[in-house]
């Protein structure tokens, strides 16, 4: 008699919080550097074919973060509100690259993650789109909503 290893749904549940939060950083990275509106259409594209596709899109996914990252390095893409030089800009882009990955993979993991739940294919792909496109949204919000604007920096500004 052989077992079949199932993670518990506690452990679902778990994920699909962790990957709101993962999400929601992304949102507010994107929001941080500027990202123009097709950059959020394509990244969401995108992960609706990792949601989709699972670990097989892995390697798509990846060309999609380091050519982010090139273009990024390229034209010097900097958080609004910092004038990162030198080695901080450069730590902090490698920080953005490490970070994008970890979530595509933990995208491309997912359905693995959440099949204990019993829900369908179709079904996990739309919750995941769900998810991910309200943790990028609410990252955003939480970017303008708690950072200053160039705007508000006279207000800012006691001296």
């Amino acid at each position: 008699m052989t077992r079949k290893h199932t993670t518990p749904p506690i452990y679902a549940g778990a994920y699909l919080f962790g990957l709101l939060m993962t999400y929601m950083a992304v949102g507010w990275v994107l929001a941080a550097y500027a990202a123009p509106l097709l950059m959020w259409v394509w990244a969401f594209l995108l992960i609706a074919y990792v949601a989709w596709a699972g670990t097989g899109a892995i390697a798509v996914a990846m060309l999609w973060v380091v050519s982010v990252v090139w273009i990024a390095a390229y034209t010097s893409a900097t958080p609004l509100l910092m004038n990162w030089k030198g080695p901080t800009w450069a730590i902090s882009l490698v920080g953005v690259w490490i970070f994008a990955i970890g979530a595509v993979l933990m995208l491309a993991f997912a359905q693995m993650a959440i099949r204990t739940l019993g829900w369908p294919r179709p079904g996990i792909f739309y919750r995941l789109l769900m998810i991910t496109g309200a943790g990028m949204l609410m990252g955003r919000l939480l970017y303008w909503g708690s950072m200053p604007t160039p705007q508000s920096m006279p207000i800012l500004d006691l001296t």
